[in-house]
């Protein structure tokens, strides 16, 4: 492999001048520039990441932590991530965490031997220590619907309030006076926010009769779930947290032969891609995750650069209305 003194003396100019282009630390003319990249390109030259970072005490990594990278919901935001990283010169290491707190310490104890500067986590596993040994260390993070911004901190809030009242308030537009409600975990801050949300809009209707039952985010927890409310709550309505619920509740009403909407109506939660296509298509809150994970990184990005108090930012929801909600049904009631 090509070493940067070789490309130096291929460009015609200093190594220094070569370390200043590829990691575009000082400005230098523009048919320098050229020479060194046509240069390093020529000679198949790789810097050497884990030299400099021993050198600068940091590395060019920056962390993703996500909680299930199987979720439909993360692919999207993980994707943008990484290409805004990559526009900055940085990589982006994905770890993922599958709801655990103690996975997620050793993904941060991986990310701190690693010496990032920064990381986003997009779960809401991560302790109190766990922040502040972060913090203390200096390292740059970003949280999802989790903590406030502080030293070293930025957070991310996902407007779940809007999204479910939005749900809410359709449904009751519709004539739905019973309506349940399928959730996260009940450890699980996000879900419980959703959770919350839903309640107070029922409690706000006043004639509605609600009634919330604490899943997993899974299709199975949604198939489960359902079948378990239906049981022993005579909704004409459901309202699942994720879209994963959602699409389980489906097929449990398909199951049962309860028809879906004349008899049921459902309203999922991310508007994931596969949303559109469940039959018939899904009623959803949509969240817009390519901008979740730009923001994600920019937010980090901001805080690596110019280090000290973070930015607390929130990111809107809309509810997309497709084929899974109606009117109830004039009986007014459904048979599990």
């Amino acid at each position: 492999m090509a070493t940067i003194r070789e490309v130096a003396a291929k460009a015609g100019v200093s190594i220094a001048t070569v370390s200043y282009v590829l990691n575009d630390s000082r400005r230098v003319r523009p048919q320098t520039e050229q020479r060194v990249l046509w240069a390093a390109k020529e000679l198949g030259y790789a810097p050497n990441v884990a030299a400099r970072s021993l050198v600068s005490g940091r590395s060019s990594i920056v962390g993703l932590v996500v909680p299930d990278i199987g979720n439909p919901f993360f692919p999207e935001i993980t994707k943008a991530f990484q290409e805004a990283a990559g526009m900055a010169g940085l990589e982006a290491m994905v770890m993922n965490t599958n709801y655990d707190e103690q996975r997620t310490r050793h993904s941060v104890e991986r990310l701190v031997s690693l010496q990032v500067p920064g990381a986003a986590f997009l779960t809401s596993q991560v302790g109190r220590d766990v922040r502040e040994s972060l913090a203390a260390r200096g390292i740059s993070a970003v949280y999802l619907d989790h903590g406030v911004a502080g030293d070293h901190i930025s957070c991310i809030a996902l407007d779940y309030a809007h999204g479910i009242q939005s749900a809410a308030a359709h449904l009751l537009e519709l004539g739905h006076r019973r309506i349940g409600f399928i959730g996260g975990p009940a450890q699980g801050s996000s879900a419980q926010l959703r959770k919350q949300a839903f309640l107070e809009a029922a409690s706000r209707a006043g004639t509605v009769d609600a009634k919330a039952i604490d899943s997993d985010f899974s299709v199975q927890g949604g198939y489960f779930s359902c079948a378990k409310l239906l049981k022993v709550f005579p909704a004409t309505a459901l309202v699942a947290a994720n879209d994963l619920m959602a699409i389980g509740a489906l097929h449990c009403a398909y199951d049962r032969q309860i028809s879906v909407p004349a008899q049921l109506s459902i309203i999922g939660f991310d508007d994931i891609t596969f949303a559109q296509f469940t039959q018939p298509a899904l009623t959803t809150v949509a969240v817009p995750r390519t901008e979740v994970g730009r923001l994600a990184f920019e937010a980090l990005h901001a805080l690596i650069t110019n280090p000290g108090r973070g930015v607390e930012y929130e990111v809107k929801t809309s509810l997309i209305v497709r084929q899974t909600t109606a009117r109830p049904a004039p009986d007014d009631k459904v048979e599990a």
